[in-house]
């Protein structure tokens, strides 16, 4: 059964247009509020202290921070809360590892209204909701986000995300309009990418992207 009080619902995000258009948008409905916004992933585990929250919706990945491992941290810290992620990522590795962390759901942010207010409520009676639309089928042996990949590289969601965009041609500019983060984010990311691979030219990393199928 759904609590009979307002269901408090606490968002973790950096994408400060999409926290705040999914505040307005839970806020409209019935029995639910949104008690908090987190936008830096340091200040999750305060926040849900201070607003004891039913239900968190949490990204998959918050300024470099990986948000399945937030999610482990925030479960063994506070078992009652109920977590649904809410990501663009539509990988079959990262909807096995939110299992196994123990998430209650998983969904994609181009979900429909109706489709997240259905994981909502499916999670908040005590199941758990995982997207329709996310992919079945297992991903192949040199998919980004294996484990050997992304520990030798130690490349976050993020950065690959930008990676797959400067192979697609966008700038920095187009990047972080893509993104919804600052010009200057998406020069530090670039920065931090090419420390780690090793890459000094724009051709190079080009190159990487498609050897490794971004």
């Amino acid at each position: 059964m759904l609590p009979s009080e307002p269901t408090r619902i606490l968002l973790i995000d950096d994408h400060h247009l999409f926290n705040d258009g999914l505040k307005s948008l839970l806020d409209e409905q019935p029995g639910l509020h949104v008690c908090g916004q987190v936008f830096n992933p340091a200040e999750a585990l305060p926040a849900i202290q201070r607003t004891s929250p039913h239900l968190i919706l949490l990204d998959a990945n918050l300024q470099g921070t990986n948000g399945i491992d937030l999610a482990r941290t925030i479960l063994s810290s506070f078992a009652l809360v109920r977590i649904l992620m809410l990501t663009m990522y539509n990988q079959p590795k990262l909807v096995e590892e939110a299992r196994r962390a123990g998430l209650h759901g998983y969904l994609l942010k181009d979900a429909t209204t109706a489709e997240l207010m259905r994981g909502i409520r499916a999670v908040l009676e005590g199941g758990t909701y995982f997207d329709p639309n996310l992919t079945p089928q297992a991903p192949p042996a040199s998919s980004t986000f294996d484990d050997d990949f992304a520990r030798r590289l130690n490349l976050t969601f993020r950065e690959v995300e930008i990676i797959r965009l400067i192979r697609q041609g966008l700038n920095n500019e187009q990047i972080a309009e893509h993104l919804h983060v600052s010009y200057e984010t998406v020069k530090t990311h670039r920065k931090n990418i090419h420390f780690k691979l090793g890459i000094s030219k724009i051709t190079d990393l080009i190159q990487f992207a498609i050897r490794h199928g971004l």
